[in-house]
């Protein structure tokens, strides 16, 4: 039997878009190469990246307003470099502590300038999303993380501020509609919702960086030099470019971010109606917050713990133990996971309940 993958990333891709990405990385449109083989620089591959900017303009509703980028490596390098493309060292930050990705934010860009945070949900165990707050306007920018993969919550509604928004998106990018005219900078790795490990798609509003003034930004980490390059200066992933843009192609042809969106909730309303109504496993996040791309929930004490992880393992399920700090269990449904994937879950742990 197949693996029910609840990884929260590299998580599991569409069986149409893995098979077609297997194809080619053998042979490229029967060109004799792979695609992990032909240059970043030829035709063939230009076109691929055109047209994966293409589709997240379309999908995103984003109406040419940004310039949309390809940049090597994690979300996590965006993390200071979003910093020293948008601020100088005098400069402050203001951030909401939400959680590990918030954290981590905040001590990369205390490297480089100042910080503020506004509030924190750390006395709660990160169990819900800080809600009063506003941020003063002599900060550059707001930081804030979308969805927090470990901490298992989500903005379900954005803050409307009078600062510009920088929104580390990687976990729920491409999962619903958002408010676009609300953020200056959008950023996500693609190991979630669209592709593999290797690459993220950075957005930045046009005319962004005009007026910006860093103390020192070397011309190799300037958005403004990936823009002039067409995300080509650097020597592009090219599979993980390409494995990015099936996925997209898939997200379109599925019906876009609404119909995502539309099936992320019918798969995380049925797992939380599990848990609620179990004696033995508990949601760990407020109801109001609770991130529909990935579920966070324990059991009534660690030995349970144990024996439920090694039974579902037993049945083939996959990903579902809790980050090391964290504990407890995770699921991770991103748009490639079925329904099916999901209720399949939900009958373990109410198999595995009615045994005790």
């Amino acid at each position: 039997m197949k693996k029910i993958n609840f990884y929260p990333g590299p998580s599991m891709l569409p069986p149409e878009v893995l098979e077609e990405a297997s194809e080619n990385l053998k042979e490229y449109n029967h060109q004799g190469v792979s695609i992990a083989e032909i240059s970043h620089r030829a035709p063939a591959f230009e076109k691929i990246i055109d047209e994966a900017s293409s589709l997240v303009n379309e999908l995103m509703s984003l109406n040419n307003k940004f310039d949309i980028l390809w940049l090597p490596g994690g979300a996590s390098s965006q993390l200071i470099l979003a910093p020293m493309n948008l601020t100088s060292k005098n400069d402050t930050i203001a951030f909401v502590d939400t959680g590990f990705w918030a954290t981590k934010a905040m001590n990369a860009a205390n490297q480089y300038c100042k910080i503020r945070v506004l509030d924190s949900a750390m006395s709660t165990h990160y169990d819900r999303i800080p809600k009063n707050w506003n941020p003063p306007k002599d900060v550059q920018y707001l930081h804030i993380v979308s969805n927090e993969t470990i901490d298992g919550t989500q903005y379900h509604s954005f803050p409307e501020v009078d600062v510009p928004i920088v929104c580390d998106m990687t976990s729920d990018f491409l999962s619903r509609k958002i408010p676009i005219d609300l953020f200056d900078v959008i950023f996500a790795s693609a190991q979630k919702n669209f592709g593999i490990a290797g690459i993220t798609c950075v957005l930045i509003r046009k005319n962004k960086l005009t007026n910006r003034k860093p103390d020192f930004l070397p011309y190799i980490f300037d958005y403004q030099t990936e823009i002039d390059n067409r995300s080509l200066y650097h020597t592009s992933p090219t599979f993980p470019v390409y494995v990015a843009y099936l996925s997209l192609k898939w997200t379109k042809d599925q019906g876009g971010v609404q119909i995502m969106n539309e099936r992320n909730k019918l798969k995380a309303g049925l797992l939380y109606k599990t848990l609620e109504e179990s004696s033995v496993f508990n949601p760990m996040v407020v109801k109001e917050d609770r991130s529909i791309m990935n579920a966070c929930f324990n059991a009534i004490n660690e030995n349970i713990e144990k024996q439920f992880l090694d039974y579902a393992t037993e049945q083939n399920i996959i990903g579902i133990k809790g980050w090391s700090t964290k504990g407890g269990f995770r699921a991770s449904m991103y748009n490639a996971m079925p329904l099916e994937s999901v209720q399949y879950l939900c009958d373990v742990m109410k198999e595995f309940e009615s045994k005790l």
